[in-house]
């Protein structure tokens, strides 16, 4: 049942996020979606709760099922739902995360410099090198790269903030992995990070944000660049870190 269950909801949901099904469309019938899917009505109706719960449809008495506008109506859930299960090759999910990141983790970093401490710079410096020992194993970079980035939001001080970090692990991990394949991108981001841990260790707000902001253009450009995908925004892509200083 479960099977039956899971392969339904995500036919439906496929239906909806390609646009078989737009917004404001009412959705067949029980009976029709049932037969359209295989599975009896009270599977095909658990369904619809599932997705109801996510924001892509709502469900009104005497009337039928909806579709909602998911970009408008949507919540963080499916936010989460997207990254656990959408197709790995998406760029229109790494963009949306990463410009996610780029407004999050540099307001992070301010945070992290504003309560710095030599204990948490120790911390950081000790995440940076368990990184850049891990290096050659791209699956193992990037759980190091994830835990040195959660370290740094950890030292906000904020759950909020660590929380809606967290929630972008899945994909987050995805496409580190795809970076850290390349050997000669880990020594620039590095170099990149060492800049960010010693503005935090100065207390330096700005300087720590634009390090952060650098790094985090840097590894998406790199990316888009191995997948051979558009760059989202031109003219920004970025090379190296340049010599002497913060960014």
């Amino acid at each position: 049942m479960r099977n039956k269950l899971d392969s339904a909801t995500k036919r439906l949901e496929r239906e909806i996020l390609e646009g078989r099904f737009r917004p404001g469309d009412r959705l067949p019938s029980e009976r029709a979606l049932s037969l359209r899917y295989g599975v009896s009505r009270s599977i095909l109706r658990e369904g619809i709760r599932h997705l109801a719960s996510l924001g892509l449809v709502r469900t009104e008495a005497q009337s039928g099922t909806y579709v909602t506008d998911y970009r408008k109506e949507a919540s963080l859930e499916f936010l989460l739902y997207l990254l656990d299960n959408n197709e790995p090759l998406d760029p229109e999910i790494f963009r949306a995360v990463n410009e996610l990141r780029e407004i999050l983790e540099p307001g992070c970093a301010v945070r992290a410099a504003v309560r710095s401490t030599p204990e948490r710079v120790r911390a950081l410096r000790e995440s940076l090198a368990a990184l850049r020992s891990a290096e050659g194993s791209p699956e193992d970079l990037a759980a190091r790269d994830y835990e040195f980035h959660a370290l740094m939001v950890e030292q906000t001080d904020n759950l909020a903030l660590r929380l809606l970090f967290h929630a972008c692990r899945s994909v987050y991990l995805f496409y580190v992995r795809q970076f850290y394949k390349d050997p000669a991108n880990a020594a620039p981001t590095f170099d990149q990070l060492e800049r960010f841990i010693d503005r935090v260790e100065a207390k330096d707000e700005t300087g720590a944000a634009a390090a952060l902001s650098l790094a985090l253009m840097y590894g998406r450009d790199r990316v888009y660049r191995s997948l051979d995908w558009p760059f989202p925004d031109k003219g920004r892509a970025v090379e190296t870190v340049p010599d002497g200083g913060s960014p």
